[in-house]
């Protein structure tokens, strides 16, 4: 009999028990460590969810073979990741497509007492990544169910203050979040989704690496925990970004990682590839609505395109008129404000920190 280890671990109140087999229990244990959260806002959602993960080459060579001899039909749980689904007996598999980017090195499973599986091949490289993918749907499933709505967005704690920092790729979201945590000392809440509670009182944070450009990273570089920058290019709205953990990224700035905080800010911004001067406007009623409606997730999500493991129990257009209403909220309890500048200005990071912080007070 294979051993194993179990952790459990909270992200947004919901509570996972995650049993690892003993091979790859610290890689594992050391991973997930680097996403959870050192304090917690959001009261538990009184769920659990078990999921297991196996690292053994039998059982995977097994299950991959059996898996190819089943009907199966195409699924694009996340965008540009095709998988394979198919149901064997009464458990539910996930493969990676043959024209999927992904190694063909790892299984997903849904069982029927709602357990998820995780099932890697023992030469994986970094199989311990897979576990959080599962996480995160969950994450999010679970909160919709409790009536928030998730954001295209960022989000900080500065001195216990919440903002939320939204906006689509390339709009300067992480540049902001830099700024704050280098030059404010913010707490690190989100890094790409973000999800606000019911009358968007609080803004809580889904477990995502912190992907940074190479002019960010010049900015705040020599910096113990953030990769290196000149292997990066400094071309504005690249795709080619380092990545790091929530953990080392906060710890880069003696900041922690927060499940979450009170909103008290909203942000829009807009960065430019020039040396426009840097203002901010605040923004109102349908305006300010509209501007959020666009980086709302819920129940569209450009990046999560079908739920998987995680299902969904309410109809999208129950999940539409509850973002909705946290839109309302948002807008009627929250200062939003548009900020523009050019990313050729001298000091941009300090002035950002300074011209947010400002709003704060």
């Amino acid at each position: 009999m294979t051993a194993t280890t179990t952790t459990s671990v909270a992200f947004a109140g919901h509570v996972f028990d995650v049993e690892v087999d003993q091979e790859l229990a610290v890689e594992q244990r050391t991973h997930l460590h680097n996403f959870v959260p050192e304090t917690a806002l959001s009261p538990p959602c009184g769920r659990l969810t078990g999921i297991r993960v196996r690292h053994n080459q039998e059982l995977f060579v097994d299950r991959a073979a059996r898996l190819r001899t089943v009907p199966s039909r195409c699924v694009e749980p996340f965008r540009g990741e095709p998988y394979l689904w198919a149901r064997v007996g009464d458990v539910d598999w996930c493969r990676p497509h043959a024209r999927s980017h992904l190694s063909q090195d790892h299984l997903y499973a849904h069982d029927s007492t709602g357990r998820l599986h995780v099932v890697l091949h023992p030469d994986a490289h970094r199989g311990e990544r897979y576990l959080l993918r599962v996480i995160r749907e969950v994450v999010m499933r679970c909160g919709e169910e409790r009536g928030w709505a998730a954001f295209h967005a960022a989000a900080a704690s500065v001195e216990g203050h919440g903002v939320l920092i939204a906006g689509p790729t390339t709009a300067g979201k992480t540049t902001v979040l830099a700024a704050l945590a280098c030059h404010r000392g913010a707490d690190l809440v989100a890094s790409d989704r973000a999800m606000l509670t019911q009358n968007a009182a609080d803004v809580i944070g889904v477990p995502l690496s912190i992907r940074v450009a190479g002019g960010t990273l010049s900015a705040l570089t020599p910096r113990e925990a953030l990769p290196p920058h000149r292997v990066l290019p400094r071309t504005f709205g690249t795709d080619q970004k380092a990545s790091c953990t929530p953990r080392d990224f906060a710890a880069a700035f003696a900041a922690q990682v927060r499940e979450g905080a009170p909103l008290r800010l909203a942000l829009l911004p807009r960065l430019l590839d020039d040396d426009t001067p840097l203002s901010i406007r605040r923004l109102h009623g349908e305006t300010a609505r509209a501007e959020l409606a666009a980086t709302c997730c819920t129940p569209d999500d450009e990046d999560w395109l079908h739920p998987w493991f995680a299902h969904r129990t309410r109809s999208i257009e129950g999940l539409r008129a509850q973002a909705g209403q946290v839109l309302d909220d948002l807008v009627a309890n929250v200062p939003v404000f548009r900020v523009t500048a050019g990313v050729r200005i001298p000091h941009l990071l300090e002035r950002l920190a300074d011209t947010v912080t400002r709003r704060l007070s």
